[in-house]
């Protein structure tokens, strides 16, 4: 919808792609330190999409294990989410 630009994590999070090693007994996966960040946005926002205003607004009150909040999100980040939104 034009009228609410929004944006769509897929979720692969967990997908094979980040697998090393596999056969049909097992799996050696990487753990992907993003994904207690995503689900705190997923939680947070807790609807199929959401306006670029809002991720931003939530990732800029997001701690990280190296960057503390809040933070200043760089202008060129924001104007790239509202770009593919």
């Amino acid at each position: 919808n034009p009228s609410q630009p929004s944006v769509i994590i897929p979720n692969y999070v967990n997908s094979p792609s980040n697998c090393v090693a596999s056969s049909k007994f097992y799996s050696v996966c990487c753990i992907d330190e993003c994904e207690v960040l995503l689900g705190h946005l997923e939680r947070q926002v807790a609807a199929p999409s959401a306006p670029p205003a809002r991720i931003a607004e939530l990732v800029a009150q997001l701690p990280s294990s190296t960057v503390g909040a809040p933070r200043a999100l760089p202008g060129a980040l924001v104007g790239r989410l509202e770009e593919i939104a």
